[in-house]
């Protein structure tokens, strides 16, 4: 029954939806040098729709739904990196343990592979494994974040999202000369190392000329990651071979003309990680990572009169190395990238937009070989307003990669009233295999090139209620994803086919003229595979997909002091697709505690899974029980007007 209803709900849904983000990066109204705004390609008289936190850009027009985080919300989080912000949404952390170790986001079931993470309107996605390193970024460093659930996107770097996207805003220039120094210092509370963890973040930027502004950031983080779990056999034991020292760095560069900017930018993170590997492990590895990226670009605002122009270029430079009881390994990548977006017509109900990327990727892996690797993608959007309550969208890709080539047709609508507003799309979803899966050499596996990619139909319907007793959202959500690559056998194959159906439900309510902040976010997910050919496996659900998550908080802002008490909620995960074991569900419960002094001076404290929850998110890799973290943050600046 419930597979007949999803599939009723997804056949209904595809006809009638579609979306757009924000441009790559682009904010839905630029600003000039001068603090004046000048228009973006889509008229002002079009109103941007929004619910705190919970962001809709009808004006943009896109129906896509959003989360967001401001950079003041991810401020006074104080995380020592960015998956520790997805959590606050109500995401799937896959973590392999405390700072700089691997975590993983998982969205609606969809492993990272199939999250773009697009950072300035580029996708950093790793082409040899598709996934993305979340320590490799200065959270100080970030002005936005957005999170889309879902496959409904409509730029050209986030084509291919099947589970969601990750958009990721960096800071850009500050009228004034600003400087901030914020310490972290975090102990786990063990007895042989009661300091466990050292992070030091620096930031300066300075106006050199009228239009031209420099920003520059540097972090540096040390971590014993020495902390005491409970193992399987009800023992405790300490957690050893984990420690990491890292340390990244920023410049920007910016410069205004006529309403016009160019960014140039470069950014260093290097990584030394030992890996502790499963908790009965006495293969000791270590890994060093070494990551330069090169990225300039542009906004060009009403040339020749009707469009808008924005372009990207890049060049990723990613070095890993790892060494365990097997043997040393090396892979290196070198990616150049580039994309351009305009907005170029608009004749009354009707507007136009188009974008093209490119992607060229060389390997040298001593487990995949050295390969070339061609992308790119080319999309094109259609805008239709039928009148100040319906709009449709529908933006229409052609995608390659190496030798594979797919079609990727989307359609939305969007109808907005004083009370509700009801988005509803339908889009394709492709994933193309990434290059460990074609080439990988090695621990009794190898890949396989003949791969096919992944695909399906999804669609979201999405209810977003504008009303002042509980502005909420509510999200229902139905996939069809079929020819799964899976390593069985010795080698991947395309085999696997499943079912998904789920909601998602978000709400936030200010009390007090802003004293008191209540969040919720919740998602109910039901997935199983049905590929009738293998029976052990035939409609069970998927492995380490819970039936539910959610968070809520409660946020007390008195000005000069400000505390939140969160709570993350995990369900169980079977280990297997045969559904046998599982692992348990738990809750964490975290504190977030800030004192504000002369303006100028931050104390906060934070207190991590209090309840001392022994809990794993990934089999076999236990994590923290309670820490407690205490930091100094030290900011100056002459003037308070900011540009994004």
């Amino acid at each position: 029954m419930r597979k007949t209803v999803g599939f009723l709900f997804l056949f209904l849904a595809t006809g009638v939806l579609g979306a757009e983000p924000l441009g790559d990066g682009v904010a839905a109204n630029e600003v000039d040098a001068q603090g004046k705004a000048f228009p973006s390609s889509i008229s002002d008289s079009e109103p941007e729709i929004s619910l705190p936190k919970i962001v809709t850009y009808v004006s943009a027009p896109v129906v896509e739904q959003r989360i967001v985080f401001s950079k003041e919300d991810i401020e006074k989080l104080h995380a020592e990196d960015l998956s520790a912000v997805v959590r606050q949404a109500g995401i799937q952390s896959l973590d392999y343990g405390a700072y700089g170790l691997e975590s993983k986001p998982s969205i609606r079931g969809f492993t990272d592979e199939t999250v773009r993470v697009v950072i300035d309107g580029l996708c950093m996605n790793n082409a040899q494994t598709g996934t993305f390193d979340f320590s490799s970024i200065n959270v100080a460093d970030v002005e936005k974040i957005e999170i889309v659930r879902g496959g409904f996107t409509e730029g050209t770097e986030d084509e291919g999202s099947v589970g969601g996207a990750i958009y990721i805003t960096t800071k850009k220039h500050a009228f004034g000369r600003q400087f901030s120094s914020d310490t972290a210092l975090k102990s786990f509370f063990n007895q042989n190392f009661p300091l466990d963890t050292v992070i030091q973040k620096i930031a300066y930027s300075a106006v050199l000329s009228e239009n031209s502004f420099l920003s520059v950031s540097a972090k540096g983080g040390f971590a014993k990651n020495s902390y005491i779990y409970k193992t399987s056999q009800n023992s405790f034991k300490e957690r050893e071979n984990s420690s990491v020292k890292d340390g990244n760095g920023d410049i920007r560069f910016t410069h205004w003309h006529n309403g016009s900017r160019i960014t140039a930018a470069s950014s260093v993170y290097s990584g030394d990680k030992e890996t502790p590997g499963v908790e009965y492990s006495t293969n000791q590895g270590k890994q060093k990572d070494f990551n330069v990226n090169f990225t300039l670009s542009s906004f060009s605002p009403g040339l020749f009169g009707k469009m808008n122009l924005t372009s990207n270029l890049a060049y990723l430079r990613n070095d890993r190395k790892y060494k365990d009881n097997y043997g040393p390994s090396r892979h290196k990548i070198n990616d150049f990238k580039g994309s351009v977006a305009a907005d170029f017509y608009r004749c009354g109900i009707f507007a136009q937009s188009a974008a093209v990327s490119f992607d060229l990727t060389h390997l040298n892996s001593t487990n995949s070989g050295i390969h070339f690797q061609p992308s790119g993608v080319f999309k094109e959007t259609s805008k239709l307003y039928f009148n100040s309550f319906f709009s449709m969208t529908v933006p229409i890709a052609i995608k390659f990669c190496g030798k594979n080539l797919a079609f990727i047709p989307k359609i939305g609508f969007a109808a907005k009233f004083s009370k509700i507003e009801i988005l509803l799309d339908g889009y394709r979803m492709v994933q193309f295999p990434n290059m460990d899966d074609l080439y990988w050499e090695g621990s009794g596996y190898h890949g396989n090139p003949d791969l096919k990619p992944e695909q399906g139909w999804g669609a979201d319907l999405t209810f977003n209620l504008k009303n002042k007793i509980l502005p909420s959202s509510i999200q229902f959500f139905s996939n069809f994803y079929e020819k799964k690559i899976t390593w069985s056998g010795g080698t991947t194959q395309n085999v696997n086919s499943a079912f998904y159906f789920g909601v998602d439900f978000n709400a936030q309510k200010t009390f007090f003229d802003g004293i008191l902040t209540l969040k919720a976010s919740g998602e109910y997910l039901y997935n199983e595979l049905v590929d009738k050919s293998n029976e052990l496996t035939y409609k069970k659900r998927i492995m380490w997909t819970p039936d539910f998550t959610g968070t809520a908080q409660a946020i007390v802002d008195l000005k000069k002091f400000d505390f939140s008490v969160s709570a993350q909620y995990t369900g169980k995960r079977y280990k297997s697709n045969m559904n046998i074991t599982f692992l348990e569900p738990y809750t964490l419960l975290n504190l977030n505690l800030n004192l504000k002094f002369w303006k100028k001076i931050l104390i906060y404290f934070k207190a991590d899974n209090i309840l001392n929850e022994r809990y794993q998110s990934v089999e076999n890799y236990p994590m923290p029980g309670t820490s407690l973290t205490i930091g100094c943050k030290i900011k100056t600046e002459n003037e308070k007007a900011n540009l994004r």
